[in-house]
């Protein structure tokens, strides 16, 4: 396999040769001491698959040869270099399209492992084929499928928030898109051309997140080599995206509610502080307000976050776009495989809709994926469905009525209710039966999302036995309600606008 080819551009030759030293065991490098000679290495030769460039030359600034870097290569990755102690030009370079930065001296170690993470990015852009422009396209709300009830409401809603900087928090299942519509909000917004940055926070260590947060200053901790800008300096003029927001550590919850507030940040092991001007969309699939309830999430930090909710509803929830969803991935894994457009059963799409899919839409993704690599045929039926599908039970969805009954029955008699005797000192013990039963029923269905194995489980009983009491008491089987979220009549009018 041919050697990654990576451009070195700096007018001193001590750190351009020993870049090149570094680097030409695993590269095939080459070098330029000049912006003028490293922008007709890239219109006269071969593309280039990496690019390191000095921040400060004689003839070009580090800035101006980015900006015509991408325009002759626009996905080239551009590591900027820098020994300026200011981190405003990295932030600039970063905002121009910089993939990343490092500070002189350089650390060998550092230096190897950015350009391996930003050629294994780049390869990861070619394999799907999306290039930053191709981004925006993909993110508008025409290419978000889905035209439920349910779905609807949300797009009603993220429209609003289009050109308004108030902080949003997504709530929803794993698997349900938080992150989709968070770079649609984006996308879709006026700070469009600037950085989406996401942070998992669930995926970054306790002890490492809050640097990767805020930055950290050369020797603030065992391993901080060099000065690194964070990510809420990354995202300057766009959005930061903080997904599983609810995995957030309690130490850095206090210093995210203090960036909020104050609108600047300080980097670890540093005594400056920095302004910000970011717009955040956090997310999670937890229930905050029961965190907040244990004490491992901030009550403050709850109600800073949670200006305008968006609640997006499971699959369970939006049956009716599974359809539209199954031919969404079908024509789209088709077209990755180079094969023609297979076609499914009304049996394999009926067990595609009875499915409870716990995943949701990623679930439906992957099992779609999956269909199409192990089958060839051009029609899909109920056999060629992953076993777990084709023999899954049908799990219906409590209704709106289910989910706004009134609590569990041990809980409604600790408030004080009674038993009401008649006037001849009669009680119609069967009748109450039943209506505790019906009230149990309906209570284990609604904490179950209508799963029904789930809910005879929680009530001790068969799924069996549960069925012939739904039957007996007349309790319809949950179907899809159009659930509408609280959310929808916050006015935006009263809300704070962005951390600037």
């Amino acid at each position: 396999m041919a050697k990654a080819r990576v451009l070195v551009v700096d007018d001193e030759e001590s750190p351009r040769e020993s870049l090149r030293y570094i680097l030409k065991d695993r590269y095939e490098v080459v070098t330029c001491d000049c912006g003028t000679a490293g922008l007709a290495a890239l219109r006269d030769g071969e593309p280039f698959d990496a690019m390191l460039l000095d921040m400060k030359m004689p003839d070009m600034t580090g800035l101006q040869v980015l900006e015509q870097a991408l325009q002759i290569q626009p996905s080239l990755p551009v590591i900027m270099a820098t020994a300026i102690t200011d981190a405003k030009p990295a932030v600039d370079a970063m905002k121009l399209g910089a993939a990343d930065y490092l500070n002189k001296p350089f650390d060998v170690d550092e230096i190897r492992h950015v350009i391996e993470r930003v050629l294994k990015e780049r390869s990861l852009e070619r394999e799907s084929g999306r290039t930053r422009s191709e981004l925006q396209s993909t993110y508008k709300f025409e290419n978000i499928v889905g035209s439920s009830a349910a779905m609807e409401r949300v797009y009603a809603l993220v429209r609003r928030l289009m050109d308004n900087d108030s902080t949003v928090l997504v709530l929803g299942e794993t698997g349900t898109g938080k992150e989709l519509i968070a770079r649609a909000l984006h996308f879709n917004s006026i700070r469009r051309n600037n950085p989406f940055i996401a942070v998992h926070c669930a995926a970054i260590p306790s002890e490492l997140l809050e640097s990767e947060l805020f930055g950290h200053e050369k020797g603030a901790f065992t391993g901080a080599l060099q000065r690194r800008i964070g990510m809420f300096e990354a995202a300057t003029g766009g959005t930061l995206f903080l997904d599983e927001i609810g995995e957030m550590p309690i130490a850095t919850q206090s210093k995210l509610l203090r960036a909020i507030q104050e609108r600047e940040i300080r980097r670890v092991g540093g005594q400056e502080t920095i302004k910000i001007n970011v717009r955040l969309v956090c997310a999670t699939n937890r229930n905050l307000e029961q965190e907040v309830k244990k004490g491992t999430f901030r009550e403050d930090l709850f109600y800073r976050i949670n200006v305008v909710p968006i609640y997006l509803p499971s699959l369970r929830e939006r049956k009716d776009d599974i359809p539209q969803l199954v031919q969404h991935f079908t024509t789209r894994f088709a077209k990755e495989l180079n094969r023609s457009v297979p076609t499914f059963t009304p049996a394999a799409l009926e067990l595609l809709n009875n499915y409870p899919w716990p995943g949701n839409v990623r679930e439906l993704e992957h099992a779609i994926e999956r269909v199409l690599v192990i089958t060839d045929s051009a029609e899909i039926g109920a056999d060629n469905l992953p076993f777990v599908i084709a023999n899954a039970e049908a799990t219906p969805v409590v209704s709106e009525a289910t989910l706004n009954l009134t609590p569990s029955v041990p809980r409604a008699i600790e408030a004080g209710e009674r038993l009401e005797f008649d006037d001849r000192g009669h009680l119609d013990l069967p009748k109450l039966t039943d209506d505790i039963e019906r009230r149990a029923i309906e209570e284990a269905l609604r904490r179950c999302e209508g799963v029904m194995t789930d809910a005879a489980k929680a009530l001790n009983i068969t799924r069996r036995m549960l069925r012939y009491k739904m039957d007996k008491l007349g309790i319809p089987a949950p179907r899809s309600a159009n659930r509408e979220p609280e959310d929808v009549e916050v006015p935006l009018e009263s809300e704070p606008g962005p951390i600037t």
